[in-house]
């Protein structure tokens, strides 16, 4: 028998509650309204807009019913979020803005033989990888268990890391430009290929293990300069400013680090000839795990937290808390870490407190010339802003 209410008590809404809510449903009409937007002028304009190095790889039947869909549920949630009389804006401009992509030629727009563009933007990357990572963990950190139990999911600075999300996206054809160049330029002299001959003979679980153990000694030595060479701190300061986590945090990234860290981790890619099939792998792997070890997921891995790294272990890495600063360098696999003693991962502890210990500005611009700003002191890791 069920307990009975008690008057003006407040119950405890559940998963599938806090998914219906009208401020969830209108945010995902209004995303799904302006992603839809921006997945037409994709299909419309792809030699200015979508990236040389995906489209191959698309399947243009599957992406077109997956839009259509997409816009239909945007279209019910929108009306969903009207009826339940709250943020009633969110819904109907989501729904104002599946409209505008139908009369832009929705999901039906022809796709036409053109002159690939010699500037272009990666629109297609950024519609795809929002749409698909914030779909599946959006509905995973309401249905699993959370570090943060009760933080939602618009958390205060969103927006601010939203917005780097969209610049470091739209900026994919700068980065692959120069981290080629760099690799290709700076590195070429060191290419053997006897060497890149036996790592292609390698089985190909032994080389998607090789790619990763490469890429992540490479992590391990740049990120621990991030934070104990000062004007790199200042740089990576800014990855380290959310004061909560979840799958969006991860994206705050400063412009400048983004290529760095990518123009090194394509170096030991580069010399070690990895193939198209290993590099695809990796890329996967690297695109789904960066996201879910910043995420607000208590994940309980057992065993397998001392092979690879887990959302515990990198939510240390962004603890503000004493036991923390300068640890966990690792982006992969926590081995360097534990090899070079950084490690540090209680088994039944998550951290009290995130971001830096000193704050660092806010808004976009700000922290983008934050590393160019004032003196810069001597002082190592997340002591200092």
């Amino acid at each position: 028998m069920a307990p009975a209410e008690v008057p003006g008590m407040k119950t405890k809404a559940g998963p599938w509650d806090r998914l219906m809510s009208s401020q969830v449903t209108g945010g995902i009409s209004l995303a799904i309204g302006l992603l839809s937007i921006a997945a037409v002028l994709c299909l419309r304009y792809p030699a200015w807009l979508t990236t040389p190095d995906l489209r191959p790889h698309y399947n243009m039947d599957l992406l077109r019913l997956i839009l259509a869909l997409s816009m239909g549920i945007g279209t019910f949630l929108g009306l969903a979020a009207c009826v339940l009389n709250r943020h009633r804006r969110s819904g109907a401009i989501g729904i104002s803005a599946v409209v505008l992509a139908l009369l832009l030629g929705g999901p039906y727009v022809p796709y036409e033989d053109f002159d690939q563009a010699r500037t272009w933007v990666g629109l297609d990357w950024l519609v795809l990888d929002l749409f698909f990572t914030g779909s599946a963990f959006i509905l995973l950190e309401r249905l699993l268990p959370r570090v943060a139990p009760d933080q939602p999911v618009l958390r205060d600075g969103w927006q601010l890391d939203l917005s780097y999300f969209t610049v470091n996206h739209l900026l994919i054809g700068a980065f692959l430009l120069i981290s080629n160049h760099f690799a290709h330029d700076v590195f070429g002299w060191a290419v053997n290929g006897w060497v890149q001959a036996q790592v292609t003979a390698l089985p190909g679980f032994v080389r998607f293990l090789l790619v990763i153990l490469a890429a992540d000694a490479v992590e391990y030595v740049s990120h621990r300069a991030y934070h104990e060479v000062p004007w790199l701190w200042r740089l990576h300061a800014v990855h380290h400013s959310p004061q909560h986590m979840d799958w969006l945090s991860g994206s705050r990234l400063h412009v400048l680090e983004v290529l760095f860290t990518r123009s090194l981790i394509l170096v030991p890619i580069f010399l070690l000839g990895f193939p198209q099939d290993t590099v695809f792998a990796y890329i996967i792997f690297v695109s789904v795990q960066g996201v879910l070890i910043h995420s607000n997921i208590a994940m309980d891995l057992g065993w397998l937290r001392y092979v690879v790294v887990t959302p515990q272990f990198h939510h240390w890495h962004h603890a503000s808390d004493a036991e923390a600063l300068d640890r966990n360098y690792c982006a992969h696999t926590p081995l360097w870490d534990m090899v070079f003693r950084t490690y540090h991962q209680p088994k039944d502890r998550w951290p009290q407190h995130y971001g830096t210990v000193k704050p660092i500005p806010g808004g976009f611009f700000r922290q983008f010339l934050y590393p160019f700003s004032g003196p810069v002191e001597l002082l190592t890791g997340k002591r200092e802003g």
